[in-house]
């Protein structure tokens, strides 16, 4: 496989940096030389879709904060989740990697941005507003509950941080993580913050012992 570099961003102490393999049109994102994402690999992103359309089932019009632009598979697989319906709001701290998104991915997701979503520069922390607000908050920020692309996404995953997920999160809420590793320090955490767990594996494409894992954590009544 021959990457080559498009584009860098400065975020905070690290470098963004977009490559592309033109041999198949393949995309990833590393950063501080580690890679963060990769077009070739989203089978995942299309299970929290599946994930937030079972649980938000009974709510005609759940709204959605997403943490986490990145490559666009997992905004493509809410809005095929919620069919047209509910609201997705999109906190990306990069504001080159929106810029990346609407030059090189958008496009081959959507013919146009659909109406129910909405894209922002800012951390997604300085959303949880603690007022119930999100029927569901997704995360997918880094590659699981450890501060890779920002330092300051430890905050998160920190009991400050959860306490301030559960309290943003609205009666019968669902919080959704993206892990590729297993953290369960991060869910006694969670468990301690008022929120109860489940894990999902999902089986990396011909890797059959290894696994992404989605950890869905709901608001205890």
């Amino acid at each position: 496989m021959a990457w080559t570099e498009l584009a860098t961003a400065r975020l905070n102490s690290s470098d963004l940096v977009l490559y592309r393999d033109d041999a198949d049109s393949a995309f990833m994102i590393r950063v501080g030389g580690l890679e963060l994402m990769n077009s070739r690999w989203h089978r995942s992103e299309g299970e929290l879709g599946a994930l937030v359309a079972t649980a938000m089932g009974w709510h005609p019009n759940p709204h959605i904060l997403l943490g986490g632009l990145g490559l666009g598979y997992t905004l493509a697989a809410l809005v095929r989740a919620l069919g047209g319906s509910g609201r997705i709001t999109v906190a990306e701290i990069s504001a080159d990697v929106v810029a990346w998104y609407e030059r090189w991915f958008e496009p081959r997701l959507f013919a146009e941005r659909p109406g129910n979503v909405h894209v922002v520069v800012a951390d997604v922390a300085s959303l949880l507003q603690g007022k119930g607000e999100y029927d569901v908050i997704l995360l997918d920020i880094d590659n699981g509950p450890r501060a890779l692309s920002v330092a300051g996404n430890e905050f998160i995953y920190g009991s400050e941080g959860l306490h301030a997920l559960e309290r943003s999160l609205a009666n019968r809420g669902v919080l959704l993580l993206w892990s590729s590793f297993e953290a369960p320090e991060f869910v006694d955490r969670a468990e301690a913050a008022g929120l109860a767990v489940r894990c999902h594996l999902i089986p990396f494409p011909g890797r059959p012992a290894l696994f992404h894992y989605i950890y869905e954590f709901s608001k205890r009544p």
